[in-house]
C-alpha cells in the first residue's frame, strides 16, 4: 500500500485513493475509468466502498478526509 492509503488509518487500497485524487480533480467518473483503464461501474463501486470505509456520505467528504490526511 501507498502512504496515502496509511495516511487515512491504512484504510484505502491504493485504487480508492486514485479515484478520489481524480475526484478532487475534477474527473468524471467516466474519466476517471478511462485513465485508470477500468468500467465506469467499476468507478463507481471503488468510490463506494471508500466512502464506507471513511465513513462519509459523499465524494466531498471524503476528499476532505484525504487533504485532512495528507493524502491528496
Amino acid at each position: 500500500m501507498n502512504a496515502a492509503g496509511y495516511a487515512l488509518g491504512g484504510e484505502l487500497t491504493p485504487r480508492m485513493v486514485d479515484v478520489i485524487r481524480a475526484a478532487a480533480r475534477g474527473a468524471t467518473v467516466d474519466a476517471t475509468a478511462d485513465e485508470l483503464g477500468v468500467s465506469s461501474s467499476t468507478v463507481r463501486t471503488i468510490r463506494a466502498a471508500a466512502l464506507a470505509r471513511l465513513g462519509v456520505h459523499t465524494i466531498g467528504a471524503a476528499i476532505a478526509e484525504a487533504y485532512r490526511a495528507g493524502a491528496l
